[in-house]
């Protein structure tokens, strides 16, 4: 009996306290816990995950019931070691400082078996097939199965093409273990997931293709935030603006095991609407997708996640979650980064009216917010929340990479960079930079592969123009503005969204264009040096609007294929060369034929070689590269250059002077002479003025990679002073010398060449001369010879006159700048003279500034042929006048031809003494005008054309 009380006295109090518990947490709302299973030893990160879904809590205390665990996140996890219940407790602050605790009982189940025999990564060749299966020697009872990519149900999957392939097992309890293997099929591209582009009025791009071609069936049509994804293979997988999902047939993807799928909580006017990132899986292909959207900063201001599984619906998806919120208010921005290290995702939004930053690590435990840092500008204004925030590509080797977020105006335009650590998720603040007057208003940002360059573009509003601008991010702060350059400007078109392609170029959306304009060379150093092309690559009739793709920063860089890296491409110094595995981790035989003669080198499976080079020059280098699925053979260009001869500098020196000559005495494309550190000449020969040591390199190459080198130490005491004088100058078209006053210097090397005490020069210039006494000292000086200009006289090199004619002529010297002038023959000091004698005249001309040029012209007797022609004569028999005479002088090649009035010829000569009588074949021609033409030559102008002088000649009778 007493059993019997004490147990129903133990019922009585259970149900009491379960009584109280309804009572005091009535009011309270739940929390929400997924994932109820002991953490995966092999999955550190598995966890329960327990997320708060009171909008209006402000702060978290949890404690999971085991081991005194506890957390202060909204979103908290705990990995529970042991299977069983837990009771697992929250304690909320709500805003105005009221608290709620809610308590509920968490059921945590055992886990399945481990996989037998799983196998690894690995690469088959085209047309093999591959068995998988978990459980080769016998399968759990009541497990199922799901495998990724297309929802497979059996225990074993058949796999002939490449990707993730991963199986999850799950036991009646709901707990799972999954495990995934990569398949490669040997020489296909990989990695591709930013291959597929949706945006702006249904359009696309492609870059499975190279140059990338339009896709016209896009369902998307939006004016500003997109983001899509493909596999590895860059097949489509699906694509969003923020509020519709549509799956890779362009149809709305349904929600799982629900009818009625609401829309996103994106906005098609918000800059990033909406982003895709995979959800990392433990062992686990990545089927699961975050797509996370933000909403117009004009309504709501929500940062919400919905996810999407890809092995529901035979590989087309369906949501599984949709529109959890995780930060109100927030701004347009989001964007992501992949931790190559871990194969974690890192997302970073920002929130309005703050400078807060909300960093989000998606990891196989699930999503977490890791850290909440405040840094930069507030984001407090409309203008404020909307532009662009990108990444740039991680350094290699520490994981760093930029942040850039877009801070637009009015009243200014601001770009703020920052510092992200891919392995911690540390966010630095680096700088603000000052972009100017808004409008333009700043809107898509990127970076160049290496993050040296930034490319802004600005938004042409209220009569201003849209710019496209380069950035140099490696100049000083105070630099980086007036030194950028602007790509492109336009009055009346608008520039939006630039995004980074898989073709390692970078697009920029034009509101209302039916092309991309494009950035070829992103590295590039000037206006031509970036290749960019405004109507660059056709949507196909679609058009873009401001917006494009929004995508993890690391899926739209170049992929790399099999291939050959070359370092030290110098002269008579080894060339190493490294081949890249075909198809990993199939193994390779190599051979290499360095000079592109088709000679090659025996077989070997050593992916490195060398080769030393004795001629400079560009070889076509040949590797080919054999394995079980591929024989193939890759070409590329090597340029070698020349390693300068070596430099002999000479023994060291202890000399008496005022410098040392140094000559490297090699020919190269840059030299370096070096002293106490700094480089303090770029010329082969230097002139050594101080003791030290000092370092001649020459180098070749454009990084200066093969180089020469030498040493000298020099000690130098100071010689006597010397000076040739002081600055002097000299007259155009003039010289003067040079002279080494003191004779107790008996060697001269001037910088002309000679070694004489003095020289003659005849052009202004810098001469300096190095002089040596008999101790052995040496010094120099160096004259700076000016020019002072000279009268310019313009005096003909030939007058003529006709002396027989008693002819004379002006000679004009025609000066510029000319104070003073004397003709010596006559002493007269004027500009012209008279002459009638022929000879040869001077005239000599002085300036203001004393110089003195002179000119001589020759006077010539030559006289200008002349004739005397009738105009009538009276062949009547009278006795007077009876014939034509014509008289000439200072001719040659005389010739006459008289005609008659038909034209013909009816008397011609080329003897000036023979007659005409006015008979024509004997018979006297009638009375009239008979035309003439005369031909003849300058007898003192033999280089003239020969003269024709017409008339006519009356016969009156």
């Amino acid at each position: 009996m007493g059993r019997f009380y004490n147990k129903y006295q133990q019922i009585f109090y259970s149900t009491f306290f379960l009584i109280l518990l309804t009572t005091v947490f009535a009011n309270a709302q739940d929390f929400k816990v997924e994932g109820q299973c002991m953490q995966n030893p092999d999955c550190e990160a598995d966890s329960t995950t327990f997320s708060d879904t009171l909008s209006t809590a402000i702060a978290w205390q949890w404690s999971f019931g085991e081991g005194g665990a506890t957390d202060n996140r909204r979103i908290a996890q705990h990995s529970y070691l042991a299977p069983g219940q837990y009771n697992v407790t929250l304690t909320r602050t709500i805003r105005g400082g009221t608290t709620q605790t809610v308590s509920k009982v968490v059921q945590i189940g055992e886990l399945p078996p481990a996989f037998q025999e799983w196998k690894t990564d690995t690469t088959i060749c085209p047309g093999d097939t591959l068995i998988l299966d978990p459980y080769p020697q016998g399968a759990p009872d009541g497990a199922r199965y799901v495998w990724y990519p297309k929802g497979d149900t059996t225990q074993t999957l058949n796999v002939d093409s490449s990707g993730c392939y991963s199986v999850e097992v799950i036991l009646p309890n709901g707990c799972k273990i999954q495990d995934r293997i990569n398949v490669k099929i040997c020489m296909e591209p990989s990695n591709q997931e930013g291959a597929k582009w949706f945006f702006g009025g249904n359009a696309g791009l492609d870059f499975s293709n190279n140059p990338p071609t339009p896709i016209t069936d896009g369902k998307l049509n939006t004016p500003e935030g997109t983001s899509s994804i493909a596999n590895s293979k860059g097949q489509l997988l699906f694509y969003s603006d923020g509020i519709t999902v549509w799956n890779k047939n362009g149809d709305v993807m349904p929600c799982f095991e629900q009818p009625n799928c609401p829309p996103l909580k994106g906005s098609p006017n918000s800059t990033q609407s909406v982003l895709i990132v995979p959800q990392p899986t433990c062992k686990g292909c990545e089927y699961l997708f975050n797509v996370f959207t933000t909403s117009d900063i004009n309504g709501e201001k929500l940062l919400t996640k919905s996810v999407v599984d890809m092995r529901r619906n035979n590989g087309l998806g369906a949501i599984i979650e949709t529109n959890t919120v995780l930060q109100q208010p927030t701004t347009e921005r989001i964007v992501s980064a992949r931790n190559d290290r871990d194969s974690t995702y890192w997302v970073i939004s920002h929130d309005y009216g703050t400078n807060k930053f909300r960093i989000f690590h998606a990891t196989t435990g699930g999503l977490i917010e890791s850290s909440a840092p405040e840094l930069g500008m507030k984001h407090d204004s409309l203008g404020k929340a909307e532009g662009y925030m990108k990444f740039s590509s991680p350094d290699s080797a520490t994981g760093q990479r930029r942040l850039a977020v877009i801070i637009p105006g009015p009243p200014k335009n601001y770009v703020e960079l920052f510092s992200f650590n891919d392995s911690t998720g540390t966010l630095t603040y680096d700088k603000t930079v000052d972009l100017g007057a808004a409008p333009p208003t700043a809107y898509g940002i990127e970076f160049s592969p290496s993050g040296e360059k930034m490319y802004i573009s600005f938004s042409g509003e209220n009569g201003t123009s849209s710019y496209l601008k380069q950035y140099d991010l490696t100049l000083p702060d105070s630099l980086l503005t007036e030194t950028a350059i602007t790509i492109d400007s336009s009055a009346n078109r608008k520039f939006g969204a630039l995004q980074f392609g898989p073709d390692g170029r970078i697009y920029m959306a034009i509101e209302g264009s039916e092309y991309l304009a494009v950035i070829g060379e992103p590295e590039g150093n000037s206006l031509t040096g970036v290749e960019y092309e405004r109507d660059a690559v056709s949507l196909g009739g679609k058009k873009s609007q401001l917006g494009l793709p929004n995508m993890v920063q690391d899926f739209t860089q170049e992929s790399s294929g099999p291939g050959f890296e070359a370092s030290g491409f110098c002269t008579n110094e080894p060339t190493t060369f490294e081949a890249s595995p075909i198809c990993d981790p199939i193994e390779d035989t190599y051979q290499w034929d360095f000079l592109g003669d088709g000679s090659f080198t025996a077989p070997s499976k050593e992916q490195k070689a060398t080769y030393t080079y004795t001629k400079p020059g560009t070889y076509m280098v040949r590797m080919r590269a054999t394995n079980k699925c591929k024989d193939t053979t890759i070409v590329q260009e090597v340029v070698i250059f020349e390693t300068p001869p070596p430099i002999n500098l000479g023994a060291d020196k202890d000399t008496c002077g005022a410098f040392v000559p140094l000559d490297m005495g090699v020919q190269a494309e840059v030299y370096a002479w070096i002293h106490r550190g700094r480089v303090v000449g770029r010329q082969k020969t230097y002139n050594a003025v101080a003791t030290g040591r000092y370092i001649a390199v020459a180098f070749n190459g454009p990084q200066g990679e093969c180089f020469s080198a030498d040493t000298i130490e020099i000690t130098l005491r100071r010689p006597p002073a010397f000076s040739i004088g002081p600055d002097t100058t000299l007259c155009r078209d003039s010289s003067i010398v040079l002279t080494v006053q003191s004779d107790r210097w008996i060697e001269y090397n001037w910088s002309t060449g000679e070694d004489t005490k003095e020289i003659t020069v005849g052009e202004a210039g810098s001469y300096f001369v190095i002089v040596k006494d008999r101790n052995d000292c040496y010094n120099s000086d160096t004259i700076q010879v000016g020019e002072r200009p000279s009268p310019i006289l313009n005096l003909l090199p030939e007058y003529a006159i006709c002396i027989p004619d008693g002819q004379s002529v002006i000679l004009d010297a025609n000066g510029q700048g000319v104070q003073s002038y004397e003709w010596p023959h006559s002493g007269d000091t004027t500009r012209t003279v008279t002459v009638g004698a022929e000879g040869s005249y001077t005239v000599i001309a002085v300036n203001k500034e004393g110089c003195v040029a002179q000119q001589t012209t020759e006077v010539v007797d030559r006289c200008e042929p002349r004739f005397f022609i009738p105009d009538a004569f009276t062949p009547d028999g009278e006795g007077h006048n009876e014939i034509l005479e014509i008289f000439g002088a200072y001719y040659t090649n005389f010739s006459i031809r008289i005609y008659n009035r038909w034209g013909e010829v009816i008397y011609a000569s080329t003897n000036i003494e023979d007659r005409w009588d006015g008979t024509y074949k004997g018979l006297k021609v009638q009375p009239g005008a008979y035309p003439y033409v005369i031909s003849y030559e300058a007898l003192y102008y033999p280089e003239r054309a020969p003269n024709v002088k017409r008339g006519s000649v009356m016969i009156i009778r």
